[in-house]
């Protein structure tokens, strides 16, 4: 089987939200490549679903969340 180089300054191996923030940082310094298992939209930064939790009333409490 043939093998093809590549040649980076800097390789991310992840396509989440880590990778991603990291490799726009450094994108004016650097060639950044990014490796990833499949495409963008399965990892689990994509299906993450955060939000932010909060204590609005005397019947809530940090405990509950």
């Amino acid at each position: 089987m043939p093998s093809t180089q590549h040649h980076t300054d800097i390789l991310i191996i992840g396509s989440g939200i880590a990778g991603l923030s990291l490799a726009l940082r450094l994108a004016p310094q650097y060639q950044i490549t990014i490796l990833s298992k499949n495409i963008s939209t399965e990892g689990a930064s994509y299906y993450a679903q955060g939000g932010i939790v909060a204590v609005f009333d005397q019947t809530d409490s940090i405990e509950a969340h």
